[in-house]
């Protein structure tokens, strides 16, 4: 399975760039890091090239306080936090997450 993010900065209409993201895995009760990167100059990020990925729950993390401090803004939400959940039928999946500083939303792109 590949896992890809694109984050898309409504507001000014560009790709938000250099955002730290992190990707966890529930297990149990808590979560494990299993990666952490920074979006590139287009907004996306391969988080996880092809790799054997076990079903179930995972989180993917953006950091918007420190995107929109160096906008000169401070955001609603500190951090856009997107849970879903990975079954065995997935192959590859690419997680499209719009962001403003007032918001956030996701959705699974083609």
């Amino acid at each position: 399975m590949s896992l890809s993010v694109h984050i898309v900065d409504s507001a000014f209409g560009v790709p938000a760039a250099d955002v730290d993201v992190q990707l966890r895995h529930a297990t149990g009760d808590d979560w494990r890091e299993l990666v952490r990167g920074r979006t590139g100059a287009d907004g996306r990020l391969a988080v996880l090239g092809d790799r054997d990925v076990p079903p179930g729950v995972y989180q993917v993390i953006c950091d918007l306080d420190a995107y929109y401090a160096a906008l000169g803004a401070l955001p609603l939400n500190p951090r856009a936090v997107v849970e879903f959940r990975v079954s065995e039928s997935d192959a590859d999946m690419h997680l499209s997450i719009v962001v403003s500083a007032h918001s956030f939303m996701s959705y699974r792109a083609a």
